[in-house]
């Protein structure tokens, strides 16, 4: 059964553009295959789902499915949740170092370096876990899991992949004056900021983005994938961004290439992403087979990458954005031996066994 960490949920019905979303509706148009699994010489199953790449004024350059599907970035949009943080002036404030606010963007994997920071994060603030309404789960990271079972403890707040995020969002309200306890609700002044800037950035009104309710609690937006692609040519390129939001997201962005491993953890995908990319690639995934990629240098004028897995498989993301980097030449040889495993991740059985593996052989199609 699938459960999630929240309270919140509320009927979705807003207007998206001349089309009425309602609850359990989706707005997508054709799917591509982004990637497949093969077992003993056969494919097994199949993968569904867009690409969208964007150049540095949000114009398509290639595609894959519907570059206009409608997604809720899930923790795609994290760079963007952390804005009210730093243009508020609660990270200066209260003295939040780069490394601090990289966690602020990230989907952690509750490492000890992590769960360490968010503390001195609160402390900084004059808080503690308890402020925390992110909820609780078991540590992403199977040795940190592990060592919390050795221990006979159960998983705390902290040990959310989203405490970091949370943590942004208390520190923004306590500076701000805002109630601690309200901070999750749509209607509170840090969730209204994120929401506004949101729909200054990728220019559309209030009235075409649905709210929801994230895994965590938090309010999540709903928002065409190339919109999300947008988001990240933006971080890649922040100069070409609204004036009001320019140095927010350069430096949300320069925190999250300065220190990778905060933003994901050791081994994962984000992490190892932009450590390969040598200050070139910012990269942050998303619950439901969502990613972004902002791409500070492209040969074919790139700047900003969105796929969404259209059956939330995380499994084919990994591949799928490798496939789309390799197509738009944004991987050196290099950079692609280093990265092969998430092109092509293999499949093993209980046993530990080479079973199978998960491919991306799909096309781009390029604009002209």
């Amino acid at each position: 059964m699938i459960q999630e960490n929240n309270k919140r949920l509320r009927p979705l019905c807003r207007v998206l553009g001349d089309q009425s979303l309602e609850r359990g509706q989706m707005i997508m148009g054709e799917t591509a295959v982004l990637a497949e699994l093969w077992r003993g010489g056969f494919k097994e199953s199949a993968h569904y789902g867009h690409v969208a790449a964007v150049d540095e004024k949000g114009e398509l350059v290639a595609f894959a499915g519907d570059p206009n599907a409608f997604v809720y970035p899930r923790s795609a949009l994290k760079p963007i949740q952390a804005l009210c943080l730093v243009e508020s002036g609660a990270a200066s404030a209260f003295g939040f170092t780069q490394r601090e606010l990289a966690l602020c963007a990230a989907s952690h994997q509750a490492e000890d370096f992590h769960v360490e920071t968010v503390k001195t994060m609160l402390g900084k603030a004059g808080l503690d876990v308890s402020y925390l309404q992110c909820g609780a789960h078991a540590p992403y990271s199977l040795e940190a899991a592990a060592a919390l079972a050795r221990a006979g403890r159960e998983p705390e707040a902290v040990h959310s992949n989203c405490s970091g995020k949370h943590t942004g969002m208390l520190t923004a309200a306590k500076h701000m004056g805002a109630d601690l306890h309200t901070y999750l609700e749509p209607d509170h002044p840090v969730q209204r900021y994120i929401l506004q800037a949101l729909c200054d950035i990728i220019e559309l009104p209030e009235s075409q983005v649905p709210v929801a309710v994230d895994g965590c609690g938090a309010p999540v937006f709903g928002i065409p994938l190339a919109k999300l692609a947008l988001i990240f040519a933006y971080l890649a390129a922040p100069d070409k961004a609204p004036e009001a939001h320019r140095v927010g997201l350069r430096t949300v962005r320069d925190a999250m290439m300065a220190y990778p491993e905060m933003v994901a953890g050791t081994g994962r995908f984000c992490t190892r992403l932009m450590q390969e990319g040598n200050g070139q690639i910012v990269s942050k995934a998303g619950a439901e087979g969502v990613y972004g990629v902002g791409l500070l240098a492209s040969p074919l004028g790139v700047k900003g990458v969105a796929v969404k897995v259209q059956d939330g498989a995380g499994r084919a993301a990994e591949p799928a954005v490798m496939k789309t980097l390799v197509a738009l030449g944004a991987l050196d040889q290099s950079q692609r031996v280093a990265l092969s495993h998430f092109s092509q991740p293999e499949v093993r059985n209980v046993a530990g066994k080479l079973v199978g593996d998960i491919r991306s052989t799909f096309d781009l199609t390029f604009v002209k």
